[in-house]
This record gives structure tokens, C-alpha cells and sequence, in this order.
């Protein structure tokens, strides 16, 4: 194998690889990126088993062939190379690499032990969305994925085709984040993607812009972005039915302007015991005012007010601060509704634009919403 290619191009390519590179890599194969240029394009692919990652990229190749680098050395390197073109060429079990007055020599792993990667089938359902959309919904919905790994089926997004809609779903058990996009395919499919999968997927479509195109199947789902490829294998197992989690009515309606909320939630729960795991925030919720209250006597206390518009009786009801931040991160917009029953009722939080275009809280232009369960003092 010997090519000649562009230095900004190749550590680009590489960077994307090497997020898939397994980190404890059981077999040193996996700890590797395999490079194979055929016909003036140099392939990269890594995988972990569970997550495999492809791109191609033109190179001027004077020998085609396949290397397997190790992961972790191609990275260092790349990182450090001159702002020069990259000359790279196999002899035996090293690699060669000439950039500018720079040259290394890379060992290389036995090509032979990498695994052949996950590749999408031809009867997978596949639909094509703006990566600006993708990568919000995931944005918007995957942070309320749980991250242990001792209830797996949590720890994944549900992604539900049906007629005309994609509904992207993920729950810790103590919040849920569900968002609700156009499907043009029209296809039935319902599949859970790993958290990590659809991180690593998300990035791509912020850098790329363009479409994502995705391949539903029953044991996997593939994400296209132009020459770069992302598969993963699906988590088994049911995730709840995250429907009948969400309330069908509201006794109160607070709307209030979202960024101040969100900085007051920041600034009340600093005072909160840093021996314990989130100390809550209190929200004294009245007809024109939300006042915010956090801590003990016996660490310190604070207090802040601002202003808000509730519908219904007075309340007050106690969040996990981060929790309630990152809802009123996800949802944007200036103003926001955070709809609720009582003080042990899950709340539902919405855009306050979304609401009132849709002529509801059920309405259309609802497409997002995060539920939040109170913490009980």
C-alpha cells in the first residue's frame, strides 16, 4: 500500500475513526484502524463489535492494499503532523509516514484478525432527514438516556417509525425526553440505538450539515453522512411505554421566560450538600411569581424570585436541579410552559411557542417535550 494525501483530510478522517476504536479493546485488532486505499480512496474503518465507523477519502495511490494501525499511535501522530501533504507506504510490518521534514514508522497489527464490519442489508427501512434536524432531535432527547449499564434498556433512544412521524424516546426512570419529527419513508419500525451511537452520529451531522440518511433493521441501524458511514448494533429488550408515563391534563400552567429560569436554577443550587448526589430546588410557584429556594440550615440556604404567569393554585414542588437545567436547555425558545398536577405528579415541560401555535398543549407544533418527576422531601 503507498498513497500521497492531503494532511488536513487525513487527520480529519482519522479523528472520525478513531471515536470507534475500542477503548478496552479485549482483541488488540480492535485497538486498531484499518486503512485500505483501492482505486486513488483511502478507506479508514475501527469498530469496538458493537460500534463501527467507515469513510473514504481520495488520496493519489500509487499501490492499493490494507494496513491495520494502532489506534491510539495513529492519533498522537496525526495530531502533531506539519501543515504539509502526507506520504504513507507499507513495507512489510510497518507503516511509513512523510509529512514535510517529519517521518515516522508505525508497526503495524496483523490485518488478517480485524473483523468484518457491520454492513446495512438490503431490506432495511431507510429514510432520509436534514442532519440539522437529526442532530437536534438527538440533542434534545438522548441526555435523558440512563447511563446504567445495569438496566440496559434504558441506557438506549427508542426510535419509532410509523406513518409520516419518527418519535426518538429515552428515559432514566426519573425523566423522560420524547421528540416528534417528520418520516416521509412511511415505513413501520421500531428499534432502540444505543446512547453512545447516536452521540457519535450527532457530531457528524453538526460538522457535515447535509442529510443523514438512516437504515432501520431489526438487529441494527445505519447512519449515512455522505462518504461516512455509522453502524451499531441495537439493544435487546423492550423499552417501556413511555405514552402512558405522560399526563393527559394539567391542574396548573406556569409559563415562564426559559434562560432565567435556567440561570436561577444555577445560581440557587450551589448551596446544595455536596455530600449528597443533587440537593433539590424548591419552586414556590404563585400567580406572578416563581420563587426559587435551595439548601439547609446546616450548609446554607438561597433564594431568588423572578417572574412567571401561573394558571391555577398556588404550588410548591421540589426538582433535581440538573435535571430540571438540562429539560430547560433541551427545549430553547425564549419562553417556556411547565404544565403539573400537584407537588408528587410528573411535570411536563414544553415550548411556550409551541404550545400556542398548536392550539394547545396536544397540538402540532408541540413536537418536543420532557417530563420530569418531583423530588419528594
Amino acid at each position: 500500500m503507498k498513497f500521497r494525501a492531503d494532511r488536513t483530510e487525513f487527520a480529519e478522517a482519522a479523528a472520525w475513526a478513531l471515536r470507534t476504536v475500542g477503548a478496552r479493546a479485549t482483541l488488540p485488532a480492535l485497538s486498531g484502524v484499518k486503512l485500505e486505499v483501492v482505486d486513488d480512496r483511502l478507506r479508514l474503518s475501527s469498530t469496538d463489535l458493537e460500534i463501527a465507523s467507515e469513510l473514504s477519502i481520495p488520496v493519489q495511490a500509487e499501490r492499493d492494499g490494507a494496513a491495520l494501525v494502532p489506534g491510539r499511535l495513529l492519533g498522537d501522530v496525526v495530531r502533531t503532523l506539519p501543515n504539509a501533504a502526507i506520504s504513507a507506504e507499507v513495507n512489510g510490518d510497518r507503516l511509513r509516514l512523510l509529512c514535510g521534514r517529519a517521518q515516522f514508522e508505525l508497526r503495524l497489527l496483523p490485518v488478517e484478525d480485524f473483523p468484518a464490519l457491520l454492513a446495512p442489508g438490503p431490506d432495511a427501512t431507510v429514510a432520509v432527514m436534514k442532519a440539522e434536524d437529526f442532530a437536534r432531535t438527538v440533542a434534545q432527547v438522548a441526555r435523558a438516556a440512563s447511563s446504567d449499564d445495569a438496566r440496559p434498556v434504558l441506557t438506549g433512544v427508542s426510535l419509532d417509525a410509523s406513518s409520516g412521524t419518527l418519535t426518538a424516546a429515552a428515559t432514566d426512570s426519573y425523566r423522560l425526553a420524547v421528540r416528534t419529527v417528520p418520516w416521509e419513508q412511511g415505513a413501520e419500525s421500531i428499534v432502540l440505538v444505543p446512547r453512545r451511537a447516536l452521540v457519535e452520529a450527532q457530531r457528524a451531522a453538526e460538522a457535515l450539515n447535509g442529510e443523514v440518511r438512516l437504515g432501520l433493521e431489526a438487529a441494527q441501524v445505519t447512519f449515512e453522512f455522505g462518504d461516512r458511514r455509522l453502524t451499531t448494533r441495537l439493544i435487546e429488550g423492550k423499552f417501556p411505554d413511555f405514552r402512558q408515563l405522560i399526563p393527559s391534563g394539567f391542574d396548573r400552567r406556569l409559563e415562564v421566560d426559559r434562560a432565567e429560569l435556567m440561570e436561577v436554577v444555577k445560581r440557587v443550587s450551589v448551596v446544595g450538600d455536596a455530600a449528597a448526589t443533587a440537593t433539590p430546588v424548591m419552586l414556590h410557584l404563585t400567580a406572578d411569581t416563581v420563587r426559587v429556594t435551595a439548601g439547609t440550615g446546616e450548609v446554607g440556604q438561597a433564594e431568588e424570585s423572578l417572574p412567571g404567569v401561573l394558571e391555577g393554585e398556588d404550588l410548591a414542588i421540589a426538582f433535581n436541579p440538573r435535571y430540571l437545567t438540562d429539560g430547560l436547555d433541551a427545549t430553547g425558545g425564549e419562553r417556556v410552559v411547565l404544565e403539573l398536577r400537584d407537588e408528587l405528579k410528573p411535570a411536563v415541560l414544553r415550548s411556550a411557542a409551541a404550545t400556542t401555535e398548536g392550539g394547545g398543549s396536544s397540538g402540532a407544533g408541540a413536537d418536543y417535550l420532557y417530563l420530569l418527576m418531583p423530588v419528594r422531601l
